[in-house]
């Protein structure tokens, strides 16, 4: 049985292959995943079904509309292929890793495979011409498709407007061109700012780099973004961080060590979105650090130490409405671990 926290559910239906619509949520995975099953969970229902090519006749996302039949053409095995237009002439893609595999699909049921050549060879130009022939014979009618196909690979968008062209100049009668193909802005990027405070303490195993100090305990305030796309694994964030720390001074440091970071790496969140959950994270850190050294009565001296470094930790996440509140624990080590930072930090996500 397979639980709501291990999928990344999206709205959408399937189409049963007795024509029946059924709405409920769909495990929005790759396409290359997408191609190989349907992982469904009705309205009402409590368990997900795993659905094969063949058990159902399509399915479908309801936000960015993503469309999948079944289907099998010619000696190939039977596969969920995206539908990207519906009309005289059919267009259905695979994903193979980075591959693309096309099919366009004629009006008296003919289906042409076109599939985009592999980038690291190099094709002479009687080989991209065989590549394309199979296009052009499948679109002779229409000057207008025949005009879209380019010598080389050829994207989604011309593969559509090929299709689409070929559709207006054939038709005779007053059938829709329908594209299935999913509108990205649909699946914008979420941009969520966060706010945090905390202190903690850092340490210097090598005393010449900071001229003899040892470290101390410090606070830190800082500000940064999540940019949370949500489709390649449920909890997944990237993330983006300034943080400004304040550092006690000792032995010759006449002021506390300014500390400011930035940091970039991932995070990823268990369970369910709006509940409380563990939170896991790593990522690089670039900081520099300033200081003023006291080299003797009259005369200071200005230290700066610009460092590298990593950072690992995780924490707790506990919804409130639409935001979040963040409680973390961090560490951070610079220089092949001769500065070392542990901090916590209590954070507020918009």
């Amino acid at each position: 049985m397979i639980s709501d926290a291990q999928v990344n559910p999206k709205e959408g239906f399937i189409i049963t292959n007795q024509k029946d619509t059924i709405y409920g949520m769909i495990d929005y995975r790759t396409n290359t995943v997408n191609a190989k099953q349907c992982l469904f969970k009705a309205d009402n229902a409590s368990n997900y079904v795993t659905y094969t090519p063949g058990q159902i006749t399509a399915y479908r996302f309801k936000e960015s509309g993503k469309f999948y039949v079944s289907k099998k053409f010619d000696d190939e095995d039977m596969f969920f292929a995206e539908f990207l237009v519906s009309g005289i002439m059919n267009l259905y893609r695979k994903e193979v890793g980075f591959r693309k595999i096309y099919y366009v699909e004629n009006e008296e049921g003919e289906v042409v495979k076109y599939e985009n050549m592999e980038e690291d060879i190099n094709y002479n130009h009687r080989e991209l011409l065989i590549r394309t022939q199979g296009l052009y014979r499948q679109v002779s009618k229409s000057k207008r498709a025949s005009d879209d196909i380019k010598i080389g690979n050829m994207s989604d968008n011309q593969m559509i407007k090929m299709v689409r062209d070929y559709h207006e100049d054939v038709c005779t009668s007053n059938e829709e061109c329908i594209k299935y193909e999913y509108d990205a802005k649909k699946e914008t990027t979420k941009c969520r700012p966060t706010i945090i405070v905390g202190g903690g303490y850092t340490s210097c195993n090598d005393h010449s780099l900071w001229e003899g100090n040892k470290g101390g305990a410090f606070y830190t305030v800082g500000a940064g973004i999540d940019f949370d796309r949500n489709r390649f694994g449920k909890g997944m964030v990237l993330q983006i961080f300034f943080l400004y720390s304040s550092i006690s001074g000792s032995n010759k440091f006449y002021t506390p060590v300014n500390a400011y970071s930035l940091n970039a790496g991932v995070m990823y969140r268990f369970g369910l979105e709006k509940t409380t959950r563990f939170t896991t994270k790593i990522g690089l850190s670039r900081t520099l650090f300033e200081g003023e050294i006291k080299t003797n009565r009259d005369y200071n001296d200005d230290y700066n130490l610009l460092s590298y470094g990593i950072y690992a930790g995780g924490g707790i996440e506990v919804p409130v409405k639409n935001h979040a509140v963040n409680f973390n624990v961090e560490y951070r080590c610079f220089s092949l671990a001769k500065i070392n930072i542990i901090q916590g930090t209590v954070g507020f996500r918009f």
